[in-house]
């Protein structure tokens, strides 16, 4: 990494990117925006706390800010089908829940022998197979993005059928990209110690 300072006020834009798109899908909801704002002006603190917290390590501060950031840029791609299941606390509260537990499930998986992802050797786990097929499996499940396929969906089914269906497949990317990052700021930060060097 050049310039973990750029690097990190660069990196604001991931969050304020993931917000920016997932405000109006499936509606816009006044009541997410609060949570949205919250966990912006967390990150916007987050860099001054950190340097707080390594007064002699600034360059840390700002990769940990950096690492949040990716991270936070997940959890709003969580938003939308929070959305759709508003009234439903319990099962908000579920998947609000599964969403963190990945991010320790992927913290476990790293210490194990041979990884999911990123391993130190040329063993593969039989999990990795379907972890990268994952993504694939979604792409074609989302119609690839094509907005025709789309709407002729909607059209067909409805979007009371449709909006749970697209904003999951959403979910399930997030949870996705949530492990790999987790993967990788503890391969990076723990095992190999790169904010140590």
């Amino acid at each position: 990494m050049g310039n973990p300072f750029k690097a990190m006020i660069f990196g604001y834009l991931l969050p304020l990117g993931s917000a920016a798109v997932v405000v109006f899908i499936p509606d816009y909801d006044r009541n997410s925006i609060p949570w949205t704002i919250a966990i912006l002006a967390i990150l916007l603190i987050l860099p001054i706390l950190l340097s707080i917290r390594f007064p002699t390590n600034r360059k840390k501060a700002y990769i940990l800010t950096l690492t949040y950031q990716l991270y936070a840029s997940t959890f709003f791609f969580t938003f939308p089908l929070l959305k759709v299941l508003n009234g439903h606390l319990v099962i908000q509260i579920l998947l609000i829940g599964i969403f963190v537990i990945i991010y320790f499930l992927a913290r476990i998986d790293q210490r194990t022998e041979v990884p999911i992802v990123f391993p130190d050797s040329d063993k593969v786990k039989w999990m990795a197979y379907p972890y990268y097929v994952i993504p694939f499996l979604l792409a074609i499940l989302g119609v690839g993005g094509n907005i025709s396929a789309t709407r002729i969906l909607f059209d067909y089914f409805g979007a009371t059928t449709m909006m749970p269906y697209f904003t999951t497949i959403i979910y399930l990317f997030s949870c996705w990209l949530l492990f790999l990052f987790s993967s990788l700021a503890y391969k990076s930060h723990v095992k190999e110690g790169y904010l140590e060097k």
